[in-house]
């Protein structure tokens, strides 16, 4: 008894001390067990959790002070992060007894640079490699901001913090630390760039990333020269003119570089009302330090570029180092005079290059509306003797064209020839506008296999009967592509892409899908409907014999009917691994009707995508819950449903049981007055088809004794019908004829 009663307390403890923990919440068991206290609303570091956890979480509370050796009896905590709370202020030893940390992240507090960190605050984490203190600094004022001292971090390998106007960091042990490769500055008040802002930085560093910063004056060119083993540049919304962020590159001239990305880089996004980027024109002398760089990946994201002059953007001395190239969000042009040539000259030497992204070209080149160029042979001669041919990277795999205007208005309706296009298996031409849809042919083997057209209406390519280059295409991606125009107009789509093995045809506005629009996709597993307009699923999807994935989110599907649910049950077992079916965004409809649609919810083996099966659903008072909540609330919910049923079984009962029983009772009481009325009608008709024709109207026999009662009752009330009257009375025979 005593033993039963032990392990009972026993269990107890483990329950509230393992699972509950006060608040938070503990995960995972030995060597992984974590604490998640996030949100919590603590103001102190709790006390009463597992002694042996690796990671706790105590982001999203309000703790304002860390006093010293908080965390002393956590030992074994590998992980902490203090993200978002108030914390200003750190005591000398809040961290002792954490040698084996290797992760602290208090990103979103309130630490002063200049005050919050006592002096070896972070000495005792001899085992960290990551550290996390950026966006702290809420306003600048100007003055020098001294860093703290990280002399002892020793396996620092990663360092986020933000970047003072005025940095001092000559007192911060930085320069000891031969293992920091990775800087990210967030929060970067910095407003100018000079040759000793880093200059007590470790020469290790490889990667560097500069966000938010706000350059006032010009660059100098030796700012990153403490920098020697940069391989990783990354400047995003650097508020500084183009040429400058070019000229931070001169220490790496004839140096190969991973990276290169300057992400909405131009003094226009801190300026003024409106946030836009100023107009930038790429130059020769500009391009000087980067042209002579072996970069792997450049990348110039939206930097207001609206033009570039010749051997600039697209000249470079070591075009064979580059593996991707990406333009992005700017507005020029690649497609008129020198730039044509430029750019297929960087075609034949990027040997390397296996993914290339041009996008968002905003102005295009006007088309002669007359039907002629402004080349003074029309455009039937250009057809037929002029042959485009595009040249490729001979490694290109990845293409990527969005939002590109302009381009078909600068060359004739011919056929284009890509060639060396192997390669290539990954073609994106979403919201590539066009009038006409390019017939496009490929020399050699054609290998894509994920195409995007999403944004091009779908009108333009619908009624041919073959797309060479999307005849192997495995991955079809048609968002907002007018479909439901095209399904009106009754032209089939889906038959351009007879390999297809994952489509999405979301954000189309349908309502509807002819039922054989999938007929010649007999290989399709994944299909995307969602963002649609379907009130129902529709019928084409049981064509699909392979379907295991299905997504219908965000439509406006009410239930599934008992039809498509034993598709679906016969579908998942049909296949291998358990059908996926997507339905949140949906408002089901939770009533007596649907009531078997909710059970087939909770009994089906097919996944949805949300585990608890809580969709939202509405009451047939109009009130919003959930699936799960019917489910667990069936019976209450529904129990009146059966009721109703049988009610409606014995109105009918009823109403057969009168509609049988009256005629019947009708009959049996009136049944000599039919006899006779039938009779008399019979008669009347037979005597009609026979033409039978009769001397007397009325004959009467009569005994002698009766006579009187004919002569003085019978006959006088035939007086005035005028009918021929014949009595026989014995053997006498006596007629009369009455008439008014």
């Amino acid at each position: 008894m005593y033993r039963q009663i032990f392990l009972m307390f026993l269990i107890i403890i483990i329950r509230f001390s393992y699972v509950y923990c006060g608040s938070c919440h503990i995960r995972g068991k030995a060597k992984s067990k974590e604490a998640d206290c996030s949100s919590r609303g603590f103001s102190t570091v709790p006390t009463n959790l597992p002694v042996d956890i690796k990671k706790l979480d105590l982001s999203r509370n309000l703790i304002v002070n860390l006093t010293a050796e908080v965390f002393i009896r956590y030992r074994t905590l590998q992980i902490i992060i203090l993200d978002e709370n108030r914390i200003s202020h750190l005591e000398e030893n809040t961290f002792g007894g954490l040698e084996k940390l290797e992760k602290l992240s208090m990103f979103g507090n309130n630490l002063d640079l200049n005050a919050s960190y006592q002096k070896n605050v972070f000495s005792p984490l001899v085992s960290l490699n990551t550290l996390n203190i950026s966006r702290n600094i809420n306003k600048t004022n100007g003055k020098k901001v001294f860093y703290p001292f990280f002399g002892k971090l020793h396996n620092l390998s990663i360092l986020a913090v933000d970047l003072s106007i005025n940095p001092v960091f000559r007192m911060s042990g930085l320069k000891r630390l031969t293992k920091l490769n990775t800087l990210f500055f967030d929060f970067c008040y910095l407003d100018k760039m000079t040759n000793k802002t880093f200059f007590y930085m470790p020469e290790t560093i490889a990667n560097i990333t500069f966000t938010g910063c706000t350059i006032k004056s010009v660059a100098e060119a030796n700012f990153l020269r403490p920098f020697p083993s940069l391989h990783s540049l990354q400047l995003k919304r650097v508020c500084v003119d183009y040429d400058s962020a070019l000229r931070i590159l001169y220490p790496f001239e004839n140096k190969t570089m991973n990276e290169i990305k300057f992400k909405e880089v131009n003094p226009g996004y801190c300026d003024g009302s409106v946030r836009s980027p100023n107009a930038v024109i790429i130059t020769a002398n500009m391009m000087k330090y980067l042209q002579n760089i072996c970069v792997r990946k450049l990348s110039m994201i939206k930097n207001g570029i609206v033009d570039f002059k010749p051997k600039s953007l697209l000249f470079y001395h070591h075009p064979e180092c580059f593996k991707e190239i990406e333009f992005s969000g700017n507005r020029f042009s690649i497609m008129n005079g020198f730039k044509t040539m430029e750019l297929i000259c960087l075609i034949r030497k990027v040997s390397n290059l296996f993914k290339f992204q041009f996008s968002g070209l905003l102005g295009s080149i006007p088309y002669s509306e007359s039907g002629f160029n402004r080349y003074p042979i029309s455009n039937k001669q250009i057809k037929s003797s002029i042959k485009v041919t595009v040249p490729f990277p001979q490694n290109l795999k990845k293409l990527v064209l969005r939002n590109f205007v302009g381009f078909q208005e600068t060359i004739p309706h011919i056929p284009i020839h890509f060639r060396n296009i192997s390669s290539l298996s990954h073609l994106d031409l979403s919201n590539f506008r066009m009038k006409y849809f390019p017939e496009i042919l490929f020399n050699g083997t054609n290998n894509l296999r994920y195409t995007d057209l999403s944004g091009i209406d779908s009108i333009l390519y619908s009624g041919r009967k073959s797309i060479p280059f999307l005849q192997k295409t495995n991955t079809m991606i048609l968002k907002q592509a007018r479909l439901g125009l095209t399904f009106k107009r009754g032209k089939k789509i889906f038959n351009l892409v007879p390999s297809v093995t994952n489509l999405d045809i979301s954000y189309n506005h349908l309502w509807f899908v002819p039922n054989d629009a999938f007929n010649s996709n007999s290989n399709l597993c994944k299909l995307n409907m969602g963002y649609n307009l379907f009130s129902e699923i529709p019928i084409a999807v049981m064509t699909l014999s392979k379907l295991s994935h299905l997504t219908l989110v965000h439509n406006s599907l009410q239930t599934i009917n008992s039809t498509l649910r034993n598709w679906f049950d016969m579908q998942n077992k049909r296949l291998k691994t358990n059908m996926t079916l997507s339905l949140v965004g949906n408002v089901f409809k939770c009533t007596c009707e649907n009531s078997d649609f909710i059970l087939w919810l909770f009994h089906t083996k097919i996944i949805f995508d949300k585990k608890n099966i809580a969709f939202k659903c509405s009451l047939v008072n109009g009130t919003i819950t959930n699936t799960r909540k019917v489910y667990e609330e069936f019976h209450q919910l529904f129990s009146h449903c059966k009721s109703e049923i049988w009610l409606r079984v014995g109105v009918c009962l009823l109403v057969g049981f009168v509609a049988f029983t009256l005629p019947i009772a009708i009959v049996v009481n009136f049944r000599w007055r039919i006899v006779y009325c039938i009779y008399r009608t019979f008669k009347m008709v037979v005597e009609k088809d026979m033409k039978s024709k009769f001397r007397y109207d009325i004959y009467l026999s009569c005994a002698d004794d009766c006579l009187g009662w004919v002569k003085n009752i019978l006959i006088q009330k035939l007086e005035n019908s005028w009918e021929n009257v014949c009595v026989y009375r014995g053997s006498r025979y006596s007629s009369w004829k009455y008439s008014s």
